[in-house]
């Protein structure tokens, strides 16, 4: 990994990867001026086995797309009973979602997205 150039983010630590696969179960979109500006996430990511739901606000116009993804209180008082790094498997959380590294689970019965 390349270093940080915000020398307010800590540096990420290549011994904690944080291997996930991340999933999101429902998109609603938001409100803005102009038409929607943000929507809103709702799913979860893999972590060695285990199932921890997030709830994200995924926006973007001007600089680009980002995601401020926030782990539910049960995920966060399971991670640190692990002594997951929190600061540093939410920045990961939030790198697979800005680049598309997601699988979204579409409802049984509802037309995909084209």
């Amino acid at each position: 990994m390349s270093k940080t150039t915000n020398p307010f983010r800590r540096e990420e630590d290549r011994t904690l990867e944080y291997e996930m696969d991340v999933f999101i179960d429902q998109m609603d979109e938001a409100s803005g001026v102009g038409g929607g500006v943000a929507n809103f996430l709702t799913g979860y990511t893999i972590y060695k086995g285990e199932k921890y739901p997030f709830e994200a606000v995924a926006y973007g116009r001007i600089g680009g797309q980002n995601v401020m993804p926030t782990l539910t209180p049960d995920s966060v008082q399971r991670l640190e009973s692990l002594h997951v790094d929190l600061e540093l498997f939410t920045a990961r959380l939030q790198r697979k979602l800005v680049e598309g590294e997601l699988t979204v689970n579409i409802p049984e019965g509802a037309t995909p997205p084209e």
